[in-house]
């Protein structure tokens, strides 16, 4: 299990930036923690594979209620990843298994390290 970030590392913006690596190849992403909980995804938008966010850790809108493209507009529900407005609508971000132990949000799939 690797140690994506801490609870608290998500109270100034909601949202983390990190970079796990498979086989070598660096993939970045992003925990971010909604009112069901953290979720984590990796950080392409489904329409243009180019990173959602342009300043660092900024993922959400100004409610904190949606994920946003930086790129394009496109807004994504923050616990499920799906696009609910924007030129991907219907897509969803995909998705890295993480799992709660005490405040560490680890990940749940061991091929990741970060």
């Amino acid at each position: 299990m690797t140690v994506l970030c801490r609870l608290a590392d998500l109270e100034a913006t909601g949202a983390k930036e990190g970079v796990v690596h498979d086989g070598g190849i660096r993939h970045p992403i992003f925990v971010v923690k909604h009112a069901g909980g953290v979720s984590a995804y990796f950080n392409a938008c489904p329409h243009a594979r180019l990173p959602l966010n342009a300043e660092p850790d900024a993922f959400f809108d100004f409610s904190r209620s949606f994920l946003v493209c930086g790129n394009h507009g496109a807004h994504f529900d923050a616990a499920t990843g799906r696009c609910i407005r924007g030129p991907c609508k219907g897509e969803s971000l995909r998705r890295l298994a993480v799992h709660l132990d005490g405040d560490r949000v680890l990940c749940a799939d061991s091929d990741y390290t970060v």
